[in-house]
Formats: C-alpha cells, structure tokens, sequence
C-alpha cells in the first residue's frame, strides 16, 4: 500500500464504518494504482466532441461532504526557501452518469470557488516533507485573499470551476478520461487516468492531473523582481463520492 494509503487508512480505522461509509469505499478506490500528475495530457486544441453526460444511465449525487479537490501550490525561484508551498482544499458537487462500461458514463462536477480553504493543517501533514513548514492564520488568510482575488480565480466573476466529461475509454475500474475544465471562463481539454469503485449503490472516483495556471490566463504570483515566485504547473488531485438516486414512487 503506497504510503498515504496507508497513513489514511490508519486514520480511518480509528472510525466507525457505520460513521464513514462512503469514505471507506472512497479509500479502497484511492489506493489503487495510477498515474502520476505528471502523465495527465493538456490538448493543444479542443476536441471537436461535446461535453457528454449520459442522460439516460442511472444518476449518483455526489456527497459534497466526502468528495474534495485538492491543488498543490509550489514555490519557486532563486529565493524559494523564503516561500511555502501550499495546499488548497475545496468542495464537489454534481453528478456521476454510470452506463455499463466507461464508455457508456459521464459526469458533471462543480466547485465552488468559495469553498477552498488554504493549508489546512491536516491536508498539509497528509502531503509530506514537502509541506511540513508551519503557515500562520494571517499568511493563510493573506493566500486565500489572493487566490480569490481578481487576479487569479476571480471569485466575484467565475463563482464555479467546472470539470465535464467528453470521452471515457477503457476499463470501468480504470478508465481514461478525457474531460473538460473551464475555468475563470476559460475551457481547457485534458486527458487523465481515473480510477473507479462502484458497489451496493455506492460511487467511488479519483483521478489526479497536472495544469499549467497560465493556460487559463492566469500570471502565477511573483514577488522581489522574480526572486520568489509560484511555479506555474498545480498538481491536482480529486477524491469524488457519490451515491445511487433511487426513482421516485408513483
């Protein structure tokens, strides 16, 4: 079991499972195999095809309260020691389409910009060494001024980040995604490796990619004439559960 598996399943144990039932199954899919960020395929085009989200196969609702995204921030520049990196943590709403088979699934997912919490200090001690640095409040609640502000996601005007099927290829468990990212009003296409646990009317989904800031119009932050900087790649990493909607009786 890879190392966070393994930390988190500890944590887990400690826990109910008629408490975390969705989480549980959650874990069993995070510890499968995939790909680095670093695999993850930005298109140098759109593709012609349209988001498509399957209408006719069955619906699961995705739990906001157990489904997260997470970006991690890098410093960077000839004075990057004096920098920190980051986590940021935000919330998934939508739905999941699940056809039989990949090809016959699809999904529409939100993030409300307003949900992103910066270094919390129990997502930093998940990501290791890298982001083991102590953050203050005020330089937290300094961080999370910027990233909503105008000059990067610009909250008052693009409130949702929103991530939409277009393709699904492969195996149901394991599925190559090809998807959709429009944000601050900028789409963008990617391809990413997602792997997938569905069981007893229970949904379980993460996939991790990496994105370059600038590809949305974004101008990573930069302080002292570029001595301390923000790198422009994010790491992005999303854990999604969702549960079966039954049809209303008649």
């Amino acid at each position: 079991m890879p190392p966070v598996c393994a930390r988190t399943a500890r944590r887990v144990l400690q826990q109910t499972r008629a408490q975390f039932p969705l989480f549980l199954l959650l874990l069993t899919a995070a510890c499968q195999t995939l790909p680095p960020p670093r695999d993850s395929v930005v298109l140098a085009e759109s593709v012609e095809a349209a988001v498509n989200v399957p209408s006719g196969a069955p619906r699961y609702a995705v739990d906001p309260e157990e489904s997260e995204i997470r970006l991690l921030v890098y410093r960077g520049g000839p004075l990057a020691r004096f920098g920190h990196n980051h986590v940021i943590v935000g919330r998934v709403r939508g739905e999941i389409r699940a056809g039989e088979g990949a090809a016959a699934s699809g999904f529409r997912l939100e993030i409300p910009v307003e949900s992103f919490a910066v270094d919390p200090p129990a997502a930093r001690a998940e990501e290791g060494a890298e982001f083991a640095a102590q953050i203050s409040e005020s330089a937290r609640r300094g961080t999370r001024e910027n990233l909503l502000g105008a000059d990067v996601l610009d909250a008052a005007k693009h409130p949702l980040i929103r991530i939409e099927s277009i393709a699904l290829v492969g195996p149901e468990w394991g599925p190559t995604v090809t998807a959709r990212v429009t944000l601050r009003g900028v789409a963008r296409d990617l391809r990413f490796a997602a792997a997938v646990l569905r069981q007893h009317g229970k949904l379980a989904v993460v996939a991790s990619f990496r994105l370059n800031q600038s590809e949305f119009g974004i101008e990573p932050f930069s302080a002292l004439n570029g001595g301390l900087l923000v790198r422009d790649p994010l790491d992005i990493r999303i854990r999604v559960a969702a549960r079966r909607e039954t049809a209303s009786p008649r």
